[in-house]
């Protein structure tokens, strides 16, 4: 057990990625940062992560935060556009009418600018006229309303209509990047406490349905979580502390209850930050020796295994795998590093396997 604390880094920016109401899990792990006394200088947060992220550099604390969520209510603020569905058909903007889930964001984000807010906070949307990525928050786009910006970045493409922006439309910034490390990374942190919620159970089938909704839903998640990949792959570093929350079991439009899926987040956040080795001796020491009781082994821990019976020695796992923990050899590729220490917990080697050979554990 450490007898003091580290010396804390310079900066820390915490980025929270999106993934619809999966992204109330965040509050826990906003809550696990105060318990561990944890200081937080900057906030980057993408769709959901940008919702809950304004909230937190608003000034709000986990509990507020948690009251806060509890307003959001599935049929209040998913309507369908039933009606104007009906008289002009596909050439409506959006499923969902997304003018009462923008009210609330004004109510609760009413800073007319982004400096305003209590700590820098900077949030990604994706331009449907020039297909080009706008940073809210950053040097020369921090004067637009803060709730605008935010729902511009949680705005998913025929989910919501686009609001108007400084004559653009922006739709959610999860169709290019779901978690905004490379703003963590122009941002020159020292410290990055990283939060994904791309984690799916690959070995559990999600059942069809003939709508439209889960049809749209599905792909957004199947293509978010393939960019993701090249994006942990491009940014993860020394510097960076990854938490994954175990959320595949929820649906992205699936309304949880609020107080369980926090308690989910502050439990995984507790977990990696009081046993990985950048944060470990940043916390209060009273509470990594709590944790201690309840941890078992390190969190870094990734175990790789292969099913040789199934495996053909394509190269896709080694090809795909950016922390060696495969290696090409003459009879074909196998498993290099059976504790790979690095891994980005994308599971990209897992998810493109073509046999099934491949699992992972202790994600």
């Amino acid at each position: 057990m450490p007898s003091g604390r580290g010396p804390r880094p310079r900066k820390t920016v915490l980025v929270l990625g999106g993934g619809g109401m999966r992204g109330f899990c965040h509050i826990g792990v906003v809550r696990a940062i105060e318990r561990l006394g944890l200081t937080v200088d900057e906030v980057v947060g993408t769709s959901m992560g940008a919702v809950m992220g304004g909230l937190f550099a608003s000034g709000r604390d986990s509990r507020r935060m948690e009251v806060d969520a509890a307003e959001i209510s599935l049929k209040e603020y998913f309507r369908l556009n039933l009606l104007k569905f009906l008289v002009r058909g596909y050439r409506h903007a959006s499923v969902y009418k997304g003018r009462t889930f923008h009210r609330l964001l004004q109510k609760w984000l009413p800073q007319r600018t982004f400096a305003e807010l209590a700590r820098p906070f900077f949030c990604n949307a994706l331009s449907l006229t020039t297909g080009t990525t706008r940073f809210f928050g950053m040097p020369g786009a921090d004067h637009v309303p803060v709730a605008d910006a935010v729902y511009s970045s949680a705005c998913l493409p025929s989910i919501f209509e686009p609001i108007p922006m400084d004559g653009d439309h922006l739709v959610d910034g999860g169709m290019t990047e779901t978690l905004g490390l490379r703003i963590a990374r122009a941002r020159q942190a020292d410290l990055v406490i990283a939060v994904d919620l791309s984690h799916r159970d690959m070995h559990t089938a999600v059942p069809y349905r003939a709508s439209l909704p889960h049809i749209l839903f599905q792909t957004y998640e199947v293509m978010g979580q393939a960019l993701n990949e090249h994006n942990l792959h491009r940014y993860v570093d020394d510097r960076t502390v990854l938490i994954k929350p175990k959320v595949s079991h929820l649906g992205l439009l699936d309304m949880p209850d609020v107080n369980e899926i926090v308690r989910l987040g502050e439990r995984e956040a507790l977990e990696v930050l009081t046993t990985h080795p950048l944060t470990r001796y940043l916390c209060d020491p009273a509470a990594v020796a709590e944790e201690d009781r309840a941890v078992q082994r390190p969190r870094d821990h990734v175990q790789l295994d292969v099913d040789m019976n199934k495996c053909i020695h394509c190269g896709v796992c080694a090809a795909t795998c950016v922390t060696q923990g495969y290696a090409a050899v003459p009879l074909g590729d196998v498993v290099r590093k059976l504790h790979n220490y690095e891994c980005t917990r994308d599971l990209a080697c897992e998810r493109n396997c073509p046999t099934g050979a491949i699992r992972l554990g202790n994600l």
